[in-house]
């Protein structure tokens, strides 16, 4: 009985502990980056561009994608925006609240390396998903 208690318990701190997603992108800049053309990880909770955009207007960019995808910009910083989606009711009860971590780096005067992390928790679980693969695609779609 104890053996079968332990396993519980683990699995039990893992439903509430773990949140799938990330805070911050695992993905890093490469000279070899083609403008404008997104990589992606496989699950979509993170990707990144070499967007052909200054700074500025990357960050221009960045919040309206937030406002198409439905998200609350929580915090703006020079470099970097975090982002909750807005909650919503309905046939997936919980989706949206999804944070959207998106940081920036210029790369010379025309092109900025961004990265994009998505973090869900385990309220709203199958109503939530990973945005960063959306936000990457639209970012390119507004810059061209």
């Amino acid at each position: 009985m104890k053996a079968l208690s332990i396993p519980a318990l683990v699995a039990v701190a893992a439903l509430f502990t773990g949140c799938a997603g990330m805070d911050a992108s695992k993905m890093t800049y490469s000279s070899q980056l083609q403008v404008n053309t997104p990589q992606k990880a496989q699950d979509c909770y993170d990707a990144a561009v070499l967007l052909g955009a200054d700074v500025a207007r990357t960050k221009d960019i960045t919040k309206k994608v937030l406002v198409a995808v439905d998200a609350t910009v929580e915090l703006e910083q020079d470099k970097s925006i975090k982002a909750q989606r807005n909650r919503h009711i309905g046939v997936l009860v919980g989706s949206g609240g999804e944070e959207l971590f998106i940081n920036w780096n210029a790369m010379g005067p025309e092109q900025t390396y961004v990265t994009v992390a998505t973090k869900t928790g385990f309220v709203g679980g199958a109503g939530q998903k990973a945005w960063s693969c959306q936000v990457v695609d639209e970012m390119v779609k507004m810059v061209k």
